[in-house]
Order: structure tokens, then C-alpha cells, then sequence
């Protein structure tokens, strides 16, 4: 449309358009004067839609409903297919928050045959099936007949002929019971299109040519091109070139004043470029089927592998191999695309529902599968929580075994503590007791020689009762605890502390503790070491503990079960989740243990 004709339609809308009612009268009258501009003038009735719906509440109402399918009809007629699609499901929506049935089975059947004209036609036949079983509890002819003649046209197009001949048959015979000229035409032409089709031609010329008489004698230049377009078909079917160019004519007659994307449109010109290649007129009928691919949102009637085939034979016709070879490409690319069994099983489903009236709708609403999908989430949900709550009670129980295996650590540690004191006590104290018992029975008095024995075995008694005193209890750091014991080791532990302070929480600091007093006083009393050092250091949260002496060579895999404490001091070691390991370097006996604070 160029700038001088859309000037002019603007005049025009201006003049004719007459100005709505306000919110509260738009009725029924008010909504079929808005219906009357959508064959006549769709760009019209789509600025008259939009003003009634700004007018409108925004909640939902029967109006509502109705003035979208209106606006989506006219979408449709100017082959708008897109935004008709959203209309007709806005519809379908509003009338199904009021509960009215007639507004929902109306939108169903109108976004029904815009996919189907969209070719989408496992989605038609759900709207079908749809508005099908809502029908069963009403009585509304005007709507079954266009339900069942939507459905026909879908069989047709299958090619399951017999099947839609008797739907376009139970169609008119509903729009008989109307008054609605449009529903008369729409459902009379399906069956003459149908009958031609199953081989009944005359019946169907003869109801074909009835339609025409129809529409011609109402004046709607949109449904006279409709039905120009089958009988054109059935002529140059039957071979009467002669019709051809008649209805030919008649239909370029009024095709100027049918917007060029709207489904009577297209049709009509799919059916001359047909015709075109079958008079060997290639060239006219590729620039057709170019400007139909070239139309915005429009939308053939026949499958696009079908129109690229025909493009195809054009090509041929013109000589260009090369084209010709594209298009049958692209043909079989969109041949593979189409599930044509499925489509076929669900008519099938269709036709069984309908003859033996089940109920049962085929497809699931909004509202069952907003349930699944709750559920699926609920589910989701559930299991990520008995996940972690079992994360949580395997994390509870492996802490709960390792402070057991601490405590028993730790026990074992407390009894092998006083073996080694019961042992210590049996073989120094008692011996030395035992010495002077014998001295004062000999009857020798040596007063300095009792008083060393004694001086020595209090030492002795004095050095165990501050291994058995927890370092706790003394209210001294590690460290100074640590320097204190070698104080009183009369120089043979010596104690080499960090540049820093070293902070260990308590239990771990007993652990150290009673692991140097052990290998000290294992050194002391079972080795020939004269002197030992300590030394404690920390790195990047790591401490560890060196024990250096300069006593013989020491194999630890040569030790005895229990031998000089090891099994007490590995059981140390383990408690404090750390690692023990012996060598020597430069003569140097070494004992290095490691753990993380």
C-alpha cells in the first residue's frame, strides 16, 4: 500500500468509523457492528476492537472474550496469522474464567482453522477435539456446524475423503438450522470441494456453483473469492479450460478488494499459479508462488513440500536445472519435517471420539498440567531434602565415630600411661625403697649415704606425680609447660621454642604434651642417649613437633609389640589425626610429628 492509498484509507476510516460507545454500553449491538467491518474493512474493525477493549475492566467478561475473536478475525482476514493466534487464545481464555461455554467453543474453532491454515495441524486438532467435547452439554448449530466443517477440511486435506465428505455432510446440515450466511458458505463450499474430491463431481460443481450464487448475491467480495478458487480446481480437473479462464477472470475481479495475505486471497492465487503451469505459463506462475512465499505472516494452503515441488516444475518448465534441483531440495527437507503418521492416528482418535460421543477431552487443560508440574517440583524439592537431611545425619554419624575412636584413643592412652607408671614405680621406687630397707636392716648408719637414697627416690616419686598431673592444671601455655619440663629434666631435654606463640586448644594440647613426656622418658630410661632436644613450629595452620637425641641408631620395625611405648605414643598420634615418622640425619636420631590445628 503505498503513501496516496494509505492517505486515503485514513479519510476513509475517519469518515465512516463511528464513534464508540461508552464502557458501559458496549453490548451485544455494539459488538455486531463492530463484527460487521471485519469482511468489509478488517483494518477497521481491529482500531474499533482495540478501542472498545481500552473501555472495558480488566477482568475478564462474555464481551471481552467476544470482541478478541473479532480483533483475531480480522487478523485473520488480512493474514495477520500471528497476532490472530494470540487473539483467539485470549479469547478462549476470558470466556473460560466467566464459564462461557459458547464464547470458549467459538474461539476453539477460530484459532482451530488459523493453525490449520498455518498447517499446524496437530494443533488444530486439539481445538477441535477440544471445543468437540464441550459441545456435548450444549445446543449451538452455528458452532458445530463450523466445528465439524473445520474438521472436514482437515480430513480433506489428509485425503481421507470419505470421512470428510460425511463431516462437511453433518456440517451444512447444522448450518441449515442457522441463519448465518458466512457459517452456510463456509460449510456448503467444504462439502463441494469434498464431493469433487471423493469423485462425486457433479454434486459437487452443483453445490459449488450454489455457493457462488450466494456469496455473489450478499456482495462480500471475501467469500466470492473463496469459492472461485475450488470450482476453478474442479475445472481444470475435468479439462474445461474454457471455466478455467471464466472464474479466472471473475475472481482477479474482486481480488484488489481482499487484503492480498488473507486466506481467500492466497487460495485463489495458489489455484491460478496452478493452473498457470499447467498452461505452460512458468514465468507467471513463479512470480505468483514467489509473492505468496514474499507475503508477511502469510501462510499457503497447500504443504509447503507441494508448493516447492511446483516451483520446482517451473523451473524445470524455464529450463533452469540448477533452481529446479534447490527446490526439490528444499521440498524433501520439509517432506521429512512433517509427522505425517502421527497426524493420521490422531485423526483417527478423532473420528472414533466423535461417532461414539466419549467425553473424555484427549488433551490436558491448563490447570492439570500447572498440577504436574507442581508435583514434578514438589518432588524435585522432596528428594533434595532427604538428600541433604541424609548428608547431615552421615556427616553427625562419621563425627560422632571419630570422637568415639578419640575417647578410646584416649583411654587406651590412660591405661598404657599406667602400665608404664605401675612399671616405672615398680622397677625405681620400689627398688629404691627396697635398697634402703635392706641398708637399715645391714645395721649400716651411714646418715649421708640413706639420705642420698632417700633424696633420690623423692626426686624419682616427685617426677611421676607431675607426669600424672594434667598440664591443665597447671595454668601454664603449652610452651611454658614445655620449657618447664625440660627445666626439670636436669639438662638432658633441652627445649628449642617458635618465633611466635603457637595457640593449640587444649585436648590436642595434653595429646603433644604426654607424646614428649613419653618419648623423653623412653629416651631417658631405655636408650643411650645423654640429651634430647624439643622444638615446636608451626606453618600455614600445620604444627609440627621434632624430637632430636643423639643415642643409637633407632629401627622402629624392630621393636617389639609395646616395646619403649611406641603402640601408646601411635595411639597419640592418632588421636590427633596427625602422622608419626622416625629417621636419622647426620647422626642425629629424629622423631617428627605432624597435624593440622
Amino acid at each position: 500500500m503505498n503513501r496516496t492509498k494509505t492517505f486515503l484509507f485514513f479519510l476513509t476510516l475517519l469518515s465512516t468509523v463511528a464513534p464508540l460507545p461508552l464502557a458501559a454500553q458496549i453490548d451485544e449491538e455494539t459488538i455486531q457492528h463492530i463484527d460487521s467491518y471485519v469482511n468489509v474493512n478488517p483494518d477497521s474493525a481491529v482500531i474499533l476492537c482495540n478501542n472498545a477493549l481500552a473501555q472495558m475492566p480488566a477482568k475478564a467478561s462474555s464481551h471481552k472474550s467476544y470482541l478478541l475473536a473479532i480483533r483475531g478475525n480480522a487478523h485473520f482476514t488480512l493474514g495477520n496469522n500471528a497476532a490472530a493466534i494470540a487473539d483467539f487464545k485470549a479469547s478462549f481464555r476470558a470466556a473460560e474464567e466467566v464459564a462461557d461455554t459458547t464464547a470458549c467453543v467459538n474461539a476453539l474453532s477460530d484459532l482451530g482453522v488459523t493453525y490449520r491454515v498455518n498447517q499446524q495441524t496437530d494443533s488444530a486438532l486439539i481445538c477441535y477435539k477440544q471445543a468437540l467435547a464441550m459441545l456435548q452439554s450444549s445446543d449451538s448449530p452455528d458452532l458445530e456446524a463450523s466445528i465439524l466443517t473445520s474438521i472436514a477440511v482437515l480430513f480433506a486435506n489428509q485425503a481421507r475423503l470419505d470421512e470428510a465428505v460425511s463431516f462437511a455432510e453433518k456440517g451444512l446440515e447444522k448450518a441449515r438450522l442457522t441463519d448465518d450466511i458466512q457459517t452456510q458458505i463456509y460449510a456448503a463450499s467444504s462439502l463441494g470441494s469434498a464431493l469433487f474430491l471423493a469423485g462425486h463431481h457433479e454434486r459437487g460443481l452443483q453445490t459449488q456453483r450454489y455457493i457462488i450464487g450466494v456469496a455473489e448475491k450478499k456482495g462480500i467480495p471475501r467469500y466470492m473469492l473463496k469459492t472461485y478458487a475450488p470450482i476453478i480446481a474442479m475445472h481444470n480437473r475435468l479439462g474445461h479450460p474454457d471455466s478455467v479462464r471464466y472464474y479466472i477472470d471473475r475472481g482477479n475481479a474482486v481480488l484488489d478488494k481482499v487484503p492480498e495475505a488473507s486466506v481467500e486471497s492466497i487460495g485463489f492465487l495458489e489455484q491460478s499459479f496452478v493452473i498457470l503451469t499447467d498452461m505452460g505459463r512458468y514465468r507467471e506462475s513463479l512470480d505468483i508462488q514467489k509473492k505468496i512465499l514474499a507475503m508477511q505472516d502469510s501462510r499457503p494452503f497447500i504443504p509447503l513440500d507441494r508448493l516447492w515441488q511446483r516451483i520446482a516444475l517451473n523451473y524445470k518448465g524455464l529450463g533452469d536445472i540448477e533452481k529446479m534441483d534447490e527446490a526439490y531440495q528444499t521440498a524433501i527437507a520439509i517432506a521429512d519435517s512433517i509427522h505425517q503418521s502421527d497426524i493420521n492416528d490422531q485423526i483417527s482418535d478423532l473420528n472414533i471420539r466423535y461417532h461414539t460421543a466419549e467425553k473424555e477431552l484427549a488433551i490436558a487443560n491448563l490447570q492439570a498440567e500447572k498440577s504436574r508440574r507442581d508435583t514434578i517440583i514438589a518432588l524435585i524439592t522432596a528428594g533434595v531434602i532427604i538428600a541433604s537431611l541424609l548428608l547431615i545425619i552421615y556427616l553427625r554419624a562419621r563425627r560422632r565415630k571419630i570422637e568415639v575412636e578419640n575417647i578410646r584413643a584416649r583411654l587406651d592412652g590412660i591405661e598404657q600411661e599406667r602400665g608404664r607408671l605401675a612399671h616405672e614405680l615398680h622397677d625405681g621406687v620400689c627398688n629404691d625403697l627396697l635398697g634402703i630397707e635392706l641398708t637399715l636392716a645391714a645395721g649400716r648408719c651411714d646418715t649421708g649415704e640413706l639420705s642420698e637414697m632417700i633424696r633420690t627416690t623423692r626426686n624419682e616419686v616427685r617426677s611421676i606425680s607431675h607426669e600424672l598431673l594434667p598440664p591443665r592444671f597447671n595454668g601454664l601455655s603449652l610452651t611454658q609447660l614445655i620449657a618447664a619440663y625440660a627445666q626439670k629434666s636436669e639438662g638432658f631435654v633441652s627445649y628449642q621454642p617458635s618465633a611466635g606463640a603457637i595457640d593449640i586448644d587444649p585436648e590436642k594440647s595434653i595429646n603433644l604434651y604426654r607424646i614428649i613426656q613419653e618419648w623423653t622418658g623412653n629416651l631417658r630410661h631405655h636408650s643411650t642417649a645423654t640429651c634430647a632436644t624439643v622444638s615446636l613450629a608451626e606453618s600455614e595452620g600445620e604444627i609440627t613437633l621434632d624430637i632430636t637425641d643423639n643415642g643409637a641408631p633407632f629401627d622402629p620395625s624392630a621393636v617389639t609389640s609395646g616395646g619403649l611405648g611406641l603402640e601408646n605414643l601411635n595411639r597419640r598420634v592418632k588421636a590427633l589425626q596427625g602422622t608419626l615418622n622416625f629417621f636419622e640425619k647426620n647422626g642425629t636420631n629424629h622423631i617428627s610429628v605432624k597435624f593440622f590445628k
